[in-house]
């Protein structure tokens, strides 16, 4: 596992909201009034703030893209009204104050966001979404390659400037490093998504 990332929840900035409680009242109040965008049907963005509309009790359509590329526009824009993000594709238009941040789907907050509170200090600690990032080889490559591939990047990963670069990203090292935490990890992800599909409603769009 090479790193892990939160999403993060942003809104255009005249949108009379400052963090997603004051976004669930509004959305309340106008039940499809409101819109969000993703980078398309079934991405874990996608999933993300759906299981998270369930918890919340409101009705905001979805707007998905193909790839993430125009979103951001589209919120500054005001196109869409809200968007669910990669932290890296978030901090920069958050930073310059294009865009605000109303959550975090992380379990922590992101280090170069510290004032944008998770979802889960929201009173929503299930939304703990995050995207990961594994290096994987064919399933015929050696044992002794894989192990000294692992070996490798396991040693990049713990350099200082790597997990800068990385943290102003948004994105945190992976605790789990071996290859037997990552399958152990995709075999939880798939039970916990699963689930998840059963409760949540995906309209054919």
């Amino acid at each position: 596992m090479l790193n892990t990332a939160p999403m993060v929840l942003v809104s255009r900035t005249d949108l009379p909201v400052k963090t997603y409680a004051d976004f669930v009242k509004l959305a309340k109040a106008g039940p499809g009034q409101y819109t969000y965008a993703t980078s398309g049907v079934g991405t874990v963005l996608h999933l993300a703030m759906e299981q998270l509309k369930q918890r919340s009790g409101i009705f905001v359509t979805h707007v998905p893209y193909r790839g993430g590329a125009q979103i951001a526009n589209d919120v500054m824009g005001k196109q869409v009204d809200l968007a669910m993000l990669v932290s890296a594709s978030s901090i920069p238009h958050v930073r310059a104050g294009s865009l605000k941040a109303l959550g975090v789907t992380g379990k922590q907050r992101i280090a170069s966001l510290p004032d944008v509170p998770t979802f889960a200090e929201a009173g929503f600690p299930d939304a703990q979404v995050v995207s990961w990032y594994a290096l994987v080889a064919p399933s015929k490559t050696p044992a002794a390659v894989r192990q000294r591939l692992n070996e490798e990047f396991t040693k990049a990963l713990a350099d200082p400037g790597v997990r800068d670069r990385l943290a102003q990203a948004g994105a945190m090292i992976s605790d789990r490093s071996t290859p037997e935490q990552v399958d152990t990890m995709l075999k939880q992800q798939t039970v916990r998504w699963e689930q998840a599909l059963k409760k949540i409603k995906i309209d054919k769009e």
